[in-house]
């Protein structure tokens, strides 16, 4: 059969089409192959980045990135030192170590420091322009072509992007030249690696500070109970009028600010009426041995005119006899004690008065520990609430938000009776129990209105995000419980874990009441905050549903008490 012949074109119309030429030259596909391929490979460098939080590995990671997705020869990475503002290399590739080790650069300094003084990629192809950058190195002869570009944070609300370090690729000069592409490509990269480096930089920081907490609550492990102040001068009193065998006794501490002698501690009939009663300085007995630092025997109290005879008229207590000698911590004299009648009728003697400045110099000794103790938990204070300003900084909304659940919380725990040592922990827990918004993106914790289903998912990861962050801190361990559970609900439709009942711990349910609480009766940009009354009962309605039925029964007699208003007015004035 021969093959059909094609009809002629009409008269008028024009001969068929031939097949069309393909529409991309052989060129151009491979160009666009290879576009796709640096895509794909920019996607995964950006998977690899986002696969962990410790800076080290971070730099490693993003100068062999940089090497692959460049196809270069060479490359550094130049951090900024924050405190002289100059840029050093802190990895290479390729590079002698003899030209990292002296390598530092100023703002506008040779290519680099133009890259970092613009904030702006440069592709440099052939020689280096002195005066465009000035003080540049020479560019080696085997360097064909370079791409330089900075590394920025992401710039956030009223927070300009901070220039992090510098990245330079270079090939060969028997090698391809870099392109426009290969600039777009790196430039990419390194805006994905400014934001992760910050999220390192974040959780470096927040992991140094819980650190520095761990130490600071380790410390307070080791010291027990006694040392905290208040039990320590009660056990000094106690055991030294016991030891003497002493009708009364009493303890002052010097007011560093006014040199005035405090009543602090007072056993005897006199206790009532001498508590926290202030001395001149200088004033009776008490202020000579202060100033003096030398201990008094007084067998004659009422004959010798230094005596504070006005003690006695305000007082039951008739001073006949007085020991007194001073409590004296690193050559500073901190305190007096005093023991006043000796209950068999003796006098004080040498004996006596020896007897009791050695045991005032391990009372002074216990004093100065206990007074460290305390300005240790008042540093940890500081630290931890640091942290919880990190995290409410990032939210101008919630701004006071852990300060008022702290105290609406510890209310709570006292009215349950918890002990001191339980408090301290739940006042930790408390501060940072949202630490875990330091990982959510401001598009959501910033979002005036209702959060989608995606974003409402990410954000329900926050106390995991939180415990994770404090997870390997050794001395925090007891306060993850209110960061992963203060979202449960006690009908088991809270989250991230879905616990009900009893198996949500203590914590968590204890948590979840204060900050419901505080959630409503503080003001929103969407709404103004409700009456305690209102919060109170909505509360109320969801006893047993929402919160523990134990916890809203405790929070009641707070309220009932009078206690959430004061604090609610304590904070409005604040």
């Amino acid at each position: 059969m021969s093959t059909p012949r094609p009809l002629p074109s009409p008269p008028g119309l024009p001969e068929p089409l031939t097949a069309p030429e393909p529409f991309l030259s052989r060129e151009a596909e491979v160009g666009l192959r290879q576009r796709i391929a640096d895509l794909e490979a920019l996607y995964t460098a950006t998977v690899q980045l986002s696969a962990t939080l410790d800076w080290e590995k971070l730099m490693d990671q993003i100068i062999t990135l940089a090497v692959q997705l460049g196809r270069a020869d060479y490359a550094s990475l130049f951090q900024r030192d924050e405190y002289s503002d100059t840029l050093f290399i802190v990895r290479a590739h390729n590079l002698s170590n003899d030209l990292v080790g002296r390598t530092r650069l100023q703002r506008g300094e040779g290519m680099v420091g133009w890259v970092a003084q613009h904030r702006e990629p440069l592709l440099l192809v052939g020689p280096i322009a002195d005066d465009q950058y000035p003080k540049a190195f020479p560019k080696p002869h085997l360097i064909g072509s370079s791409i330089c570009a900075p590394l920025l944070t992401p710039a956030l609300d009223n927070v300009p992007a901070k220039l992090v370090g510098v990245l330079t690729v270079s090939r060969r000069v028997d090698t391809p030249l870099l392109t426009q592409d290969n600039l777009q490509l790196i430039a990419a990269f390194c805006t994905y690696a400014g934001a992760v480096l910050q999220n390192a930089q974040t959780y470096k920081r927040a992991q140094r500070t819980a650190l520095q907490s761990q130490h600071l609550i380790e410390v307070s492990q080791r010291l027990a109970e006694s040392l905290d102040t208040e039990v320590v001068l009660q056990s000094i009193l106690s055991k030294a009028v016991e030891l003497l065998q002493c009708q009364a006794g009493s303890l002052l501490l010097v007011d560093e600010v006014t040199n005035e002698l405090i009543f602090k501690v007072v056993a005897g009939p006199a206790s009532e009426q001498l508590l926290n009663k202030r001395l001149p300085p200088g004033v009776g007995i008490v202020g000579t041995v202060a100033q003096t630092g030398k201990p008094l025997i007084i067998n004659d109290a009422k004959g010798d005119p230094r005596h504070y005879a006005e003690i006695d008229q305000k007082t039951s207590l008739v001073t006949q006899s007085l020991l007194c000698v001073p409590l004296i911590n690193q050559e500073r004299i901190i305190g007096v004690l005093e023991m006043m009648n000796k209950l068999d009728g003796t006098l004080f003697d040498s004996s006596d008065c020896d007897l009791l400045t050695a045991f005032a110099i391990q009372s002074a000794i216990a004093l100065g520990n206990a007074k460290l103790y305390s300005d240790l938990k008042r540093s940890f204070a500081e630290t931890v609430r640091i942290i919880a300003n990190a995290v409410e900084a990032r939210d101008a909304y919630t701004a006071g938000h852990t300060n008022r659940v702290t105290a609406v919380a510890i209310a709570i725990a006292r009215e349950l009776g918890w002990s001191r040592k339980q408090i301290e922990i739940l006042e930790i827990g408390a501060l940072v129990h949202d630490i875990g918004k330091i990982g959510m993106p401001d598009r959501i914790l910033h979002k005036p209105e209702d959060l989608t289903p995606e974003e409402y998912t990410q954000m329900k990861q926050h106390p995991i995000v939180g415990a994770q962050m404090l997870k390997g801190v050794e001395g925090l361990k007891e306060v993850l419980p209110y960061i992963l559970y203060h979202q449960e609900r006690y009908d088991g439709k809270g989250y991230p874990f879905g616990l009900a009942g009893k198996a949500i711990p203590i914590e968590g349910r204890l948590l979840a009441v204060a900050d419901t609480f505080d959630a409503m009766t503080s003001n929103r940009p969407y709404r103004d905050g409700f009456a305690i009354e209102h919060a109170i009962a909505e509360i109320q309605n969801y006893r047993g549903t929402q919160f523990d039925p134990e916890i809203v029964d405790a929070l009641l007699r707070v309220y009932r008490k009078g206690i959430l208003h004061q604090l609610v007015e304590n904070h409005e004035s604040t």
